[in-house]
């Protein structure tokens, strides 16, 4: 028999996990979800053998992390794949009759953002078989752990290609909004301090106070007018673009300053920043674009990107200690 989910995929585990009454063998990228944990380590002290293996990086293996030191106390078989042989799996077997198989990662990233499935197969033995001896390859690639040493967040930039630091800041914030904690929440921040999309993220998630702008904030342009970048009441943290083009042949620099208040007219607001902007490739008046990027974080400090459209060139300030939001 064999049945697909494609939500509440995390209800469905725990499900079929209490049916477990002699072996558990786990296969998964990343694990991070407590209750799944907690599920299998009061499986460990009813008797029941579990086998796991996931990847050796800061996403499982930090600190903050599940305590998989207490997995392994507790009669657990607990190994790590590497970089040399990673596993990407995400299979579980129980009592070698039921086999759970698919997208999902067993954290709360997958379960509250990710489109994800997984099958549910049941007494296809020939199926069974084949996953059951496939871990068994895996982990005669790994090498069984008694003791846990955990990765620093100071060797994550040490390999990071599949961006897990932003990947656990979101993650962190899915379980946060599962399970209220604060510290969870300044864990996020502090692993991608500058990642408004994560910050947006946690204002979804209502996990911190809601702010507006309360000035314009523009660039000045020709004739002393303003394009603007951001609106008062406008919610933060949060992303603005524009884009403008030069306004003479052959330009290849430009001053632009930033602006912000009420006014209609540029030199009647307050300056936030002027940008120096050198580089710009030597072409006929309006060919080259610049684009503009005005990001306002949680805190009201703003980052302001310039990016040439014609070569790639770039040039970025911080602002901080703004007076921009309510």
């Amino acid at each position: 028999m064999i049945q697909s989910h494609f939500k509440n995929i995390r209800a469905e585990l725990l499900e079929r996990l209490k049916e477990a009454n002699k072996e558990i063998i786990i296969a998964v990228y990343w694990f991070t979800n407590h209750e799944l944990f907690d599920a299998l380590v009061a499986k460990l002290q009813k008797g029941v053998n579990i086998h796991l293996i996931i990847h050796n990086d800061f996403i499982n293996n930090r600190e903050s992390g599940l305590p998989f030191q207490e997995f392994i106390d507790n009669g657990g078989k607990f190994y790590f794949s590497d970089g040399n042989n990673p596993m990407h799996n995400k299979f579980c077997i129980i009592d070698q009759k039921i086999l759970i198989n698919g997208s999902y990662n067993w954290t709360y990233f997958a379960e509250e953002k990710n489109r994800e499935n997984i099958l549910v197969i049941k007494n296809e033995n020939e199926v069974i078989s084949s996953f059951s001896d496939e871990f068994k390859r895996l982990v005669s690639l790994a090498i069984p752990l008694d003791r846990i040493e955990h990765i620093s967040k100071f060797e994550i930039g040490l390999n990071d290609e599949l961006n897990q630091k932003e990947y656990l800041a979101q993650d962190l914030l899915y379980k946060a909004s599962n399970i209220p904690s604060k510290h969870s929440v300044k864990q996020a921040f502090d692993l991608v301090p500058d990642n408004i999309a994560v910050q947006q993220l946690a204002d979804k998630l209502n996990l911190i106070t809601k702010k507006v702008l309360k000035f314009n904030v523009g660039l000045s342009i020709e004739y002393n007018n303003i394009k603007y970048l951001a609106k008062k009441g406008d919610k933060i943290p949060s992303s603005f673009t524009t884009i403008v083009r030069t306004s003479r042949n052959n330009q290849t620099k430009s001053k632009t300053d930033i602006v912000y208040g009420m006014h209609a007219k540029a030199n009647m607001n307050k300056k936030l920043i002027d940008f120096e902007f050198d580089g710009i490739p030597a072409l006929p008046k309006g060919e080259a674009e610049i684009k503009f990027t005005f990001s306002i974080d949680k805190e009201g400090s703003a980052i302001i990107e310039q990016l040439c459209l014609a070569n790639g060139e770039r040039l970025i300030k911080r602002v901080t200690e703004l007076n921009l939001v309510d």
